[in-house]
């Protein structure tokens, strides 16, 4: 029975049975997995409120039966994120990062990288404010973390950088309007404000103009760029959209 004691972040958690939860872990040396949590939802559980999704623990856990289908014997807490708990709209933008998480990692893949950035989101989510601008950083960040570059600077086709910009996640970037005369399927039109923040963002220079106008397309791209990855939105982007004011 191989024990494996790792860092985790709790993603969400399900009900089994009377008294049990299987939690989705993050973890920092097995990847993404599930594990049970016997007599987690007993009044008197030694878990406590350890498996609550955001909260970063130290488990162990232990492989019984199923392989893919851990046990938990023991989850010490790192850091609560109680301020991300106490604000509705940390809650939002929180579980859409960790709903991002559960969609594009699968199950054991390592990604320590991935996973301290996660750390390091949750973090400055609990502590700061500025949501909208944590949510476009964290964005363009997972991104490339995840293996996908966009282009914000240039025409994704013919390289050009014109006034009038359109935006297709699907061929991933910039698209020049001469470039989008033939097909506009699936484009949408982007103020070249908007461009240029993601694209200073992206390079990690100093952004000259932060506009409200600017930051809330930005958000609407990113979102835009997830759901074409996925394949549709993600369940907590309707929250998002309903406070983002």
């Amino acid at each position: 029975m191989p024990l494996h004691k790792t860092e985790a972040v709790v993603i969400h958690t399900i009900k089994l049975g009377e008294a049990d939860k299987i939690a989705t872990l993050f973890t920092k040396e097995l990847g993404k997995i599930k594990a049970v949590a016997k007599g987690a939802r007993r009044i008197k559980s030694r878990f406590g409120s350890s498996l609550e999704p955001f909260t970063h623990i130290n488990t162990t856990l232990f492989e019984k039966g199923n392989y893919n289908l851990l046990r938990i014997r023991q989850a010490d807490i790192i850091q609560p994120f109680f301020h991300i708990r106490e604000d509705f709209e940390k809650i939002i933008y929180g579980l859409y990062f960790l709903e991002l998480i559960d969609k594009f990692l699968l199950e054991r893949d390592v990604n320590k990288g991935i996973f301290s950035f996660l750390i390091d989101t949750l973090n400055h989510l609990n502590n700061n404010d500025e949501l909208k601008r944590l949510f476009i950083l964290f964005g363009i960040k997972f991104l490339k973390l995840s293996g996908y570059q966009y282009r914000f600077d240039k025409c994704i086709s013919c390289g050009d950088a014109p006034l009038i910009l359109f935006f297709s996640a699907y061929k991933g970037g910039l698209i020049c309007d001469s470039c989008a005369k033939n097909n506009r399927q699936g484009i949408l039109p982007i103020n070249k404000g908007t461009a240029l923040y993601l694209s200073s963002i992206q390079k990690q220079e100093a952004v000259t103009e932060e506009t409200a106008d600017a930051m809330n397309e930005a958000v609407e791209i990113i979102k835009g760029i997830f759901a074409d990855i996925i394949g549709r939105p993600l369940m907590s982007q309707e929250f998002i959209n309903k406070v983002k004011g």
